[in-house]
């Protein structure tokens, strides 16, 4: 049995302004009793009976800034990882990093360690935005990570791109893209800004400071960006997710397929066995629980028909689609019966669902009411 892993790194030197994952501020001596208890809970989690035959397929590291690490601590808890799970000869090892925080000699070692696919968080090319997102890399740091990265011959990196900015138009999206495409990445990440409640820039556009694309503009600007990467090679398998072919991120395939994932450290998610939990986000509580041999989980208690909506919205996400079959086999009723009729009909008919080859998919117009299009379906 095949599963993935994530690890929470939960440290940062700053916050972005969008940002809204669980983190706190970098301390020495805090990362240090992470690493304990994270080697704890890798231990802990390795006597499930279900994971007792499971090889890691894929290994992501988020945050948080993942890449500020300590690299003696990263390896000591790697090593440790070894002795407790399988790992796969065909790993996919990935790993955030801001630009900011690698150094050369840091991808050297991370690669020797084992990663394979760093991912350079660059956002944008234009300062005046990165000053707006709170981002602490200049354009310079994001040439010098990628630079870097093809000095190692580090093949399978990946890029992160915002839109829908504050302010943002065509021309200005475009200067991003043509920068983003001039240093071909394998992978890229076209993500539309989502504003969380409780962050910065919640506030700024709530009170009026900023003011936010409009809807139309919004679609345009990314209709346009799928045009222009399609235009240079890439692939669109996921509404957000780019790539050359060959080089999909495997890990995130395994979240929207309803595969089994483990995460570990403060705040992680996952889903074994058709269980989710998610761990605790506080990192001085992760820790007391874990010293007293307790794994900081919180058991999700929905059931199969949160599964059903979950595996309708996240299959019709890919390009693929979902897979009849597959969805038959895992649900015991077949996707046809479990979604709204009329509106299936409506949308076959005007061409944004596509039944193709045992699946159903959106068609490239889908992609751009796919929010839309699945809420009317599972309603």
């Amino acid at each position: 049995m095949q599963i993935s892993l994530y690890i929470h790194f939960p440290f940062c030197k700053n916050k972005c302004s969008y940002c809204d994952f669980y983190k706190e501020s970098y301390n020495k001596e805090d990362e240090k009793d992470f690493y304990r208890s994270l080697c704890i809970e890798t231990e802990l989690a390795s006597e499930d009976p279900y994971l007792q035959y499971a090889e890691i397929e894929t290994i992501f590291i988020g945050g948080g800034t993942p890449s500020m690490t300590s690299l003696s601590w990263f390896a000591e808890w790697l090593s440790h990882l070894k002795r407790y799970f399988t790992i796969s000869d065909n790993l996919e090892f990935s790993i955030e990093c801001n630009p900011e925080t690698v150094t050369l000699e840091k991808l050297k070692v991370l690669s020797e360690l084992g990663i394979n696919r760093p991912i350079f968080g660059i956002q944008s090319f234009d300062t005046g935005t990165l000053k707006l997102l709170d981002r602490k890399h200049s354009i310079h740091d994001s040439y010098l990570a990628v630079y870097n990265a093809n000095l190692l011959d580090i093949k399978n990196f990946g890029v992160d791109l915002i839109f829908g900015l504050p302010y943002q138009n065509s021309r200005r999206l475009s200067f991003d893209i043509d920068q983003l495409l001039d240093l071909e990445p394998a992978h890229i990440s076209f993500y539309q800004l989502t504003v969380e409640p409780g962050t910065k820039l919640f506030k700024q556009i709530d009170n009026g400071k900023l003011k936010l694309p409009d809807s139309d503009l919004m679609l345009g600007l990314y209709k346009g960006g799928c045009e222009k990467m399609s235009e240079e090679g890439y692939h669109r398998y996921e509404v957000s997710s780019f790539a050359r072919e060959g080089f999909e991120c495997r890990h995130n395939i395994r979240y929207w397929d309803g595969s089994d994932y483990l995460g570990l450290g403060p705040s992680a998610h996952s889903f074994i066995n058709s269980q989710r939990f998610y761990n605790i986000d506080n990192l001085n509580e992760y820790n007391s629980k874990l010293h007293s041999g307790i794994l900081p989980r919180t058991v999700d208690e929905s059931g199969p028909e949160e599964r059903m909506i979950e595996a309708i919205m996240l299959g019709l996400r890919m390009s693929k689609g979902i897979n009849r079959s597959a969805f038959r086999k895992r649900f015991g009723i077949s996707l046809r019966d479990r979604l709204n009729k009329k509106q299936y009909d409506l949308f076959i008919e005007s061409g944004h669902l596509v039944p193709d080859k045992g699946s159903l998919r959106l068609s490239d117009e889908g992609f751009h009411m796919a929010d839309e299009i699945t809420k009317r379906l599972v309603k």
